[in-house]
C-alpha cells in the first residue's frame, strides 16, 4: 500500500516535455508551426547562443485574445482538434496541444499576442509550468510574439547533454530552412546574435528559397518537374548529378506542406537518379507531394516529422518513376572547369590488353601501317597520309563503321586506320543521335581527335566536348550487357567446380523462391542441404570476375530486398564487367574507333554518366574559351 502515487503536475509536465522538446531546434519547430497555422505571412526568429539562452519567434498571424492566451500554455489545449475523427484528416502542422505547455515547463516563456481587431495586446509570463504574471495589456502590432529564455534551466541533466552552441544553432537553422521551403509564400527572417543570417522573400516561389539557401548560381541549375496521377500530385526541384552532396541532409520532402522524413521516399528519389550518382554522393532535391489527408496518419510521433502512408509503396514507385523521367529529359552535360582541371579529371586504370567486345588497334599509341598520331594529323591538316602496302580495303572499313551499325561497330572494331582518300580536311559531323535541342541526347558532333591518350575531343559549332574514352565505352558496354540481360539473351557459363554458398534460413527461402528467375538470367542455383546452395553456372558476362563474391552478393541482395528483381540485383555486377572490359587510359584509338564510340555513345539511354556515376563528358562553350584566352573580359 502506498507504493503507487500520482506524480505532481510540474514533474509530469517536465517528463512530457522530453517527448516534444529535445533541444532548441524542437522549440523553434513548434513555435514556427504555430505561427504558420495562425496564418502568418511574415515570421522573424531570433537566436542567442544557439537558442539555448534565448529564442524569439514573432509573426503577423491572427493572434489570441486574453482568454485564449491563458489557455495556450495548458496541456492538451488546442484550437485544431475538436473530436477524434479530426485526427484522420489533419491539415494543420500542430494539433496535439502540447508544444507551448512543454516549452513552458522547462523554460521562462513570455507570450504576447494581439488579434488584428483589438486595440492592444496581452502579455503573460510562464516559468517551470506555472503562470508567473499576467495577462497584462501591452502595445504591439497584430500577431504573436513568443520569447523563450534559459531553456532547460530546471532540468540540468537535459541541459548537460546539449551539443555545442554551433551545433544547436545549425539544427535550428535547418528547421527554419525546411519550414521556409515548405511555405515559400511566407517571408522568413532569422537573426543570430544580432545578425541576419537567413531571409526569404515570401513570393511563393520555392526557387527563391533555394536561392537563399544555396545561392542563385546553384539554384539556377535545378530542374523543375511536375506530374500527377489519380492519387498523387508532385512538384519537384531536382539537382543535377554534378550538384550531388556528400550527405543526405540536402534532400527535402514535403507532404501537404508538412516537412517530413521518410526513408522509402528518400530511397525512391535516389533510385530515380540511378547510376547518375557517384558512390557516397546524394542528390539535392525538394519534393512537394500532395495527396488526400485521409491517406496520411501524422499522429504517429510526437515531433510529427514521421508520418504513416497507407499507399507508401505506390507513392514511392510514383516518385521514382517521375524523378527518372525528369532526368531522362534533361540535358545533363556538365560544363567543364578550366583546362587544367579538365585534364586532371577522369583518369582511369593503367593500360592493359584489349577486353571483351572491343578489339583495339595493334600496338599501343600506334595504328597498323602508319606512325603514331598520323591519322589525326592528316585529319587536322588535310595532308595525305603516306602510302603503304598494308592499307586496308576502304569498303570494309566504312561498312564496319557505318553510323547505322554503330553497335556492331563497337562490338568488333577493326582496329584499322582510315585510308588517305577517306580523310577529310573538313570532316562531317559524326552521327550522334538527335538534334542538340533534344534533352537527354548528344548533339551532332564533329570529331576533332584524341588527347593525352584519355580523352576524345569533339565540337558542335558552339561547344567543345571532352569525352572520357573509358567512361564512354563503359557506358556503351554496360547498356549492351543490361539489354542482353533484360531480354534474357545471356548464356549460362557452366562452372567446372560448383561454388558452395552458406546462407541463412531466410536467405535460403528467398533464393529458392527466385530459383527459376535466376536461371533465366544464367545463374543456376541448387539446394545443397540445410540452408546451403551451390552455384552451377553464372552469366557469361561475368567471365574473368570474382565469381564467388559476385554470386554471394547477388543472392544476399535478393534476400534483403524481396521487391527487387533479379536484373536489378545483377546491375552492379554488370557495371563491374563493363569497367573491366572498357578501353583504358593511354590506349590510342584510330579515327574509325573514335567515330564508332561516339556514335554508340549517342545511342545510349544515358550518354552523360558512366555506370558508377562519373561524368562521361564535359562541355566548354565558346564563351568559356574566349574568356580563358582573354578575348573577352
Amino acid at each position: 500500500m502506498g507504493r503507487i502515487q500520482v506524480m505532481p503536475e510540474p514533474l509530469a509536465n517536465q517528463i512530457a516535455a522530453g517527448e516534444v522538446v529535445e533541444r532548441p531546434a524542437s522549440c523553434v519547430k513548434e513555435l514556427v508551426e504555430n505561427s504558420l497555422d495562425a496564418g502568418a505571412r511574415q515570421i522573424r526568429v531570433e537566436l542567442e547562443e544557439g537558442g539555448i539562452a534565448r529564442i524569439v519567434v514573432q509573426d503577423d498571424g491572427e493572434g489570441m485574445d486574453r482568454d485564449d492566451l491563458l489557455l495556450a500554455c495548458a496541456r492538451h489545449a488546442t484550437s485544431k482538434i475538436r473530436q477524434a475523427r479530426d485526427l484522420y484528416r489533419v491539415q494543420t502542422l500542430g494539433f496535439r496541444g502540447e508544444a507551448l505547455a512543454a516549452i513552458a515547463a522547462v523554460a521562462h516563456v513570455t507570450l504576447a499576442s494581439r488579434p488584428p481587431a483589438s486595440a492592444a495586446g496581452q502579455v503573460l509570463t510562464w516559468a517551470g509550468g506555472q503562470l508567473v504574471s499576467g495577462p497584462a495589456p501591452i502595445g504591439m502590432p497584430p500577431g504573436t510574439r513568443v520569447e523563450v529564455r534559459e531553456l532547460f534551466y530546471n532540468t540540468p541533466a537535459r541541459l548537460k547533454y546539449l551539443r555545442s552552441v554551433q551545433t544547436e544553432q545549425a539544427r535550428c537553422l535547418e528547421v527554419l530552412q525546411r519550414a521556409a521551403l515548405a511555405r515559400p509564400d511566407v517571408a522568413f527572417q532569422c537573426v543570430v546574435n544580432g545578425h541576419v543570417t537567413f531571409r526569404t522573400p515570401g513570393d511563393g516561389q520555392p526557387l527563391s528559397v533555394l536561392a537563399a539557401l544555396y545561392g542563385p548560381g546553384e539554384a539556377g541549375q535545378l530542374l523543375s518537374w511536375s506530374a500527377s496521377d489519380r492519387d498523387f500530385t508532385l512538384h519537384a526541384w531536382l539537382g543535377r548529378p554534378a550538384q550531388a552532396k556528400s550527405s543526405r541532409q540536402h534532400g527535402y520532402l514535403f507532404l501537404n506542406t508538412r516537412p517530413i522524413r521518410n526513408v522509402a521516399l528518400q530511397q525512391a528519389v535516389t533510385a530515380g537518379y540511378g547510376q547518375r550518382l557517384m558512390v557516397g554522393r546524394y542528390p539535392l532535391f525538394a519534393l512537394y507531394l500532395t495527396l488526400d489527408p485521409g491517406l496520411v496518419d501524422v499522429n504517429v510521433h510526437p515531433h510529427k516529422t514521421e508520418v504513416r502512408l497507407s499507399e507508401e509503396r505506390d507513392l514511392a514507385s510514383f516518385v521514382q518513376a517521375q524523378v527518372a523521367a525528369a532526368l531522362a529529359q534533361a540535358q545533363l552535360v556538365p560544363s567543364g572547369p578550366n583546362p587544367r582541371q579538365v585534364a586532371e579529371h577522369g583518369r582511369t586504370a593503367p593500360p592493359s590488353t584489349p577486353h571483351l567486345g572491343l578489339p583495339l588497334s595493334k600496338g599501343r599509341g600506334q595504328t597498323a601501317g602508319w606512325p603514331s598520331g598520323s591519322v589525326m594529323y592528316a585529319q587536322q591538316t588535310g595532308l595525305p597520309l603516306p602510302s603503304t602496302r598494308s592499307r586496308p580495303q576502304t569498303d570494309d572499313v566504312l561498312a564496319a563503321l557505318a553510323p547505322a551499325r554503330a553497335e556492331s561497330a563497337v562490338a568488333a572494331w577493326p582496329g584499322q586506320p582510315v585510308p588517305a582518300e577517306q580523310v577529310n580536311e573538313h570532316p562531317e559531323p559524326v552521327a550522334t543521335g538527335t538534334a542538340s535541342h533534344d534533352a537527354g541526347r548528344l548533339p551532332a558532333l564533329r570529331l576533332v581527335g584524341q588527347a593525352l591518350g584519355l580523352y576524345i575531343l569533339a565540337e558542335d559549332g558552339e561547344h567543345l566536348y571532352i569525352i572520357d574514352q573509358h567512361a564512354a565505352h563503359e557506358r556503351v558496354l554496360y547498356e549492351r550487357f543490361l539489354k542482353r540481360l533484360q531480354s534474357r539473351h545471356v548464356r549460362p557459363l557452366p562452372l567446372l567446380t560448383p561454388l558452395p554458398l552458406v546462407l541463412t534460413p531466410g536467405e535460403y527461402a528467398a533464393v529458392c523462391e527466385r530459383q527459376a528467375e535466376l536461371q533465366t538470367c544464367g545463374l543456376e542455383v541448387e539446394p545443397f542441404g540445410g540452408s546451403d546452395v551451390v552455384v552451377r553456372s553464372v552469366p557469361d558476362i561475368w567471365e574473368g570476375l570474382d565469381l564467388h563474391r559476385l554470386a554471394e552478393d547477388v543472392l544476399r541482395q535478393l534476400a534483403a530486398d524481396r521487391s527487387a528483381g533479379v536484373v536489378t540485383a545483377l546491375q552492379p555486377q554488370l557495371a563491374l564487367q563493363a569497367c573491366k572490359a572498357a578501353v583504358k587510359a593511354n590506349q590510342r584509338l584510330s579515327l574509325p574507333e573514335l567515330e564508332a564510340l561516339c556514335s554508340a555513345l549517342a545511342e545510349a539511354d544515358d550518354p552523360f554518366h558512366c555506370p558508377h556515376g562519373r561524368p562521361v563528358l564535359l562541355r566548354l562553350s565558346q564563351r568559356d574559351l574566349e574568356k580563358g584566352f582573354r578575348r573577352i573580359v
